[in-house]
């Protein structure tokens, strides 16, 4: 319950600073690349909120869902962080970094953490 639970929060934190730099720079300043990195970073960090609802009630496809939106969030933190764009600082790099690697790991071995649920 701990992992879907904070994987919602940090989906809701990603989102957010997706649509404040989608909005800001991207819309408001008229700049492409913060307009294609905000709208990545929302949308991955609502894949991410989707796949901890789906972990939080224990569906099926929680795991399938909980892989597609931790590979999603690698891809945006490599390229929205301070790895390409260098839109996010590094505290988000390495959040962006980090949670979804664990997410992987965790769940490397799907059968164990469902039974121990």
């Amino acid at each position: 319950m701990v992992v879907a639970i904070l994987t919602i929060f940090l989906g809701a934190l990603g989102t957010a600073a997706g649509v404040q730099e989608l909005v800001v720079q991207g819309i408001l300043n008229n700049q492409k690349i913060p307009l294609t990195g905000g709208t990545l970073g929302a949308v991955s960090g609502v894949l991410t909120i989707s796949a901890g609802v789906t972990l939080l009630c224990q569906s099926r496809q929680a795991i399938d869902l909980t892989r597609a939106a931790a590979l999603a969030g690698l891809m945006v933190a490599v390229l929205v962080g301070k790895i390409v764009w260098g839109l996010a600082g590094w505290p988000m790099t390495i959040v962006g970094l980090g949670w979804p690697l664990f997410l992987l790991i965790y769940f490397h071995n799907p059968s164990a953490r469902l039974d121990a649920q």
